[in-house]
C-alpha cells in the first residue's frame, strides 16, 4: 500500500521514521557481513603461511609470518572501518552533502576504507621489494605470489563491502591485465554489480519526489519488491493509474551521484600519490574510465533518449525488441518504461522448455548486434545476460528483449569502420592491417609489439581466448602495457560489450562462427540514423 497524500511517515519514540529504521536494520547486516568476511579472509591467509613452511628455509618462512602479521593489522584495520561506515551511512538526504561535500574538512569514512586499503597493499610490495633487495634468499618467488593473492583479496572485499564504484572499478580493471598481476583479474573477474534492495519506503519516496506527485495518482499499483538492483539504482514492477498498462520503474538512489563523485575523487587522490611512490604503478586509466562511463549510467535523460534511438534503428527487425519509455513521467533520475518479461539468454533449461534453440538464440544475439553496430551505428554496450532476455516470436522463433540502456552508444562512422577493418584483418588472417585498423581506431601500437602480443589484444578487445599461446597472463600483461600504453575509453567499452557476447554465444552454441555473422555487415556503409 502506498502513502496518501495526507499521510506522514510513521516514527517510533526518538523520531526516526521507518525508512530510516529500515536502512540502519540493512545497513547493521551489511557490517556485520564485512567482518565475517574479513574473518573468513584471514584465515585463508593463515592457512596459505601455515602450509608454505614445508617448502620454504626457517627464515623465509620467519620473514613471511612478519609479512602476514602486519598484513593481518590492515585487514582488521580497514574492516572495522568498513563496518563502521556501513553503519554511518546517511540516513536520509539532507544528511549526504556534510559526508561528501568537497569542502569536508576530514575524509570520509569511504575515503579512510579506501586510503587503508591502498597503504596496505603499496607497505606490502614495498617490504617485499626492498627484502629482495638485501636479502634475497629470504624472497622465493611464493613470497609475490602470496602477496598477489593477498592483494587481490582485499580488493575484491574492499568492493563488496563499498559497492557502487568499487565493484565497477573492479569489472573493468578483470579487464585489464597489463594493470594488475594475473591473481586480480582472476580475482576481481568475479565481482558482480548487485546490491542489497534499499526499503520501500525510501524508494517510494524518491519515485514521488521525481514524479512530483504521490504515488498512487501514478500507479494503481506499485511492487515493493524489486526486479533488479544494482549500484546506482533499483527497477520495479508497476502499473499505470491511466491506461492499466503494466510498466518497469528505474529509479536512481538518492544521492548516489554525490557519492560516485567522492569516491572518484578519492581513487584519483590515492593513484596520484601511488604513481608518484612507484612511477610503474599506472592505475589512472582506471579512473579514466569510470569518468568517462558513470555519468553516462547516471543520466537517465540521456538513457531515455538512447533507448529510443536504438528502438528507430531496429524498428524493421520483429526478432529484437526495445521497451518503448513513457517520457511524461520519465527526469533525469527516473525511468518509467514499458514492462518486458522473458527468459534469461543463459537459460539454456528455460529456452528448450519454451521451444526456443539456443543455437538459433545465440546466432540471433550477434546478427542483431552486428547490424546495431555496423550498420546503423548504435551499440547497447552492456549485454550481460541480465539485461538479455528471450521471448517466442511469431512462428516460434527467437526474439531478442534488450534491457537497461545506460551505456547504449552513438557510434561515428570512421570509427566503426575503423572496427570493421579489425573483423576484415582478423578473418583474412592480415596482421599489418590489423595492426593499422586498430591504430585507426584509436590505439596506435609501437614498434616492438609481437605476434604473442597483439592476438593477445585483440583477445582481450574483441572477445577472443585470454590463453595466449607462449606467455602467460603476467608476461602478456607486461608486453601489452609496454605496446599500448592507454587504451581509449570507447575502444575499451565496445571491447567489453564483444567480450560479454563472445561469453554467451559459448555457452548457446560453442560451435557457432560469430566472426562470420559479423562478417556479412563490416562492408556495409552506416545507413541514415
Amino acid at each position: 500500500m502506498t502513502q496518501g497524500p495526507h499521510d506522514s511517515p510513521a516514527s517510533d519514540n526518538v523520531g526516526r521514521s521507518r525508512p530510516d529504521i529500515a536502512r540502519l536494520s540493512r545497513d547493521a547486516l551489511g557490517a556485520q557481513e564485512v567482518l565475517a568476511r574479513a574473518a573468513r579472509r584471514s584465515g585463508e591467509e593463515i592457512r596459505d603461511v601455515r602450509e608454505s613452511a614445508r617448502e620454504t628455509t626457517n627464515g623465509a618462512y620467519l620473514a613471511r609470518t612478519g609479512d602476514l602479521a602486519r598484513s593481518q593489522w590492515f585487514l582488521w584495520a580497514w574492516a572495522t572501518l568498513a563496518a563502521g561506515e556501513r553503519l554511518g551511512r546517511a540516513p536520509s538526504r539532507s544528511a549526504a552533502p556534510s559526508l561528501f561535500a568537497p569542502f569536508t574538512a576530514s575524509p570520509s569514512p569511504r575515503t579512510l576504507v579506501l586510503g587503508m586499503v591502498a597503504s596496505d597493499l603499496y607497505v606490502e610490495y614495498a617490504a617485499l621489494r626492498e627484502r629482495a633487495r638485501w636479502f634475497p634468499d629470504l624472497v622465493p618467488p611464493e613470497d609475490w605470489e602470496l602477496a598477489h593473492r593477498r592483494g587481490a583479496g582485499r580488493l575484491l572485499d574492499a568492493a563488496r563491502a563499498l559497492g557502487g564504484t568499487l565493484i565497477k572499478a573492479g569489472q573493468f580493471t578483470s579487464t585489464r591485465p597489463d594493470l594488475l598481476p594475473a591473481a586480480y583479474i582472476e580475482g576481481l573477474s568475479s565481482l558482480q554489480d548487485r546490491v542489497p534492495p534499499q526499503p520501500r519506503a525510501t524508494i517510494e519516496e524518491a519515485v514521488s519526489r521525481e514524479l512530483g506527485r504521490p504515488l498512487f495518482e501514478v500507479f494503481s499499483e506499485f511492487d515493493g519488491v524489486p526486479i533488479a538492483a544494482a549500484s546506482i539504482a533499483q527497477v520495479h514492477r508497476a502499473r499505470l493509474r491511466g491506461d492499466g498498462r503494466e510498466v518497469a520503474v528505474k529509479v536512481q538512489y538518492p544521492d548516489v551521484a554525490v557519492l560516485i563523485d567522492a569516491d572518484l575523487d578519492a581513487l584519483e587522490s590515492i593513484f596520484e600519490a601511488l604513481a608518484r611512490l612507484e612511477p610503474g604503478i599506472i592505475l589512472q586509466p582506471i579512473a579514466d574510465y569510470l569518468r568517462w562511463t558513470l555519468p553516462l549510467e547516471l543520466d537517465f535523460g540521456r538513457e531515455a533518449e538512447a533507448i529510443a534511438r536504438l528502438g528507430e534503428a531496429l524498428a524493421d527487425r520483429d526478432d529484437v525488441v526495445v521497451p518503448g519509455v513513457v517520457g511524461e513521467l520519465s527526469t533525469d533520475r527516473l525511468l518509467v518504461m514499458e514492462l518486458m518479461e522473458g527468459i534469461k539468454i543463459t537459460d539454456r533449461d528455460g529456452l528448450v522448455a519454451a521451444g526456443l534453440e539456443p543455437r538459433e538464440v545465440a546466432g540471433l544475439l550477434n546478427d542483431a548486434y552486428a547490424e546495431g553496430l555496423f550498420r546503423r551505428g548504435v551499440l547497447h554496450a552492456d549485454p550481460h545476460p541480465g539485461n538479455l532476455l528471450v521471448q517466442p516470436g511469431l512462428g516460434g522463433a527467437p526474439r531478442l528483449v534488450l534491457l537497461d540502456h545506460g551505456l547504449t552508444l552513438d557510434l561515428e562512422q570512421p570509427f566503426v569502420a575503423a572496427l570493421g577493418g579489425v573483423v576484415s584483418a582478423i578473418r583474412d588472417g592480415d596482421l599489418d592491417a590489423l595492426t593499422g585498423a586498430l591504430g585507426e581506431a584509436g590505439l596506435p601500437l609501437g614498434e616492438e609489439t609481437d605476434l604473442t602480443t597483439l592476438l593477445g589484444l585483440v583477445g582481450v578487445l574483441l572477445g577472443g581466448e585470454r590463453d595466449i599461446p607462449g606467455a602467460d597472463l603476467e608476461d602478456f600483461g607486461r608486453k601489452l602495457g609496454a605496446s599500448v600504453g592507454d587504451i581509449p575509453p570507447r575502444l575499451l567499452l565496445v571491447g567489453r560489450a564483444i567480450g560479454l557476447l563472445d561469453g554467451i554465444t559459448r555457452q548457446l552454441d560453442p560451435d557457432l562462427d560469430a566472426l562470420e555473422i559479423v562478417a556479412r555487415y563490416t562492408g556495409d556503409t552506416l545507413l541514415d540514423r
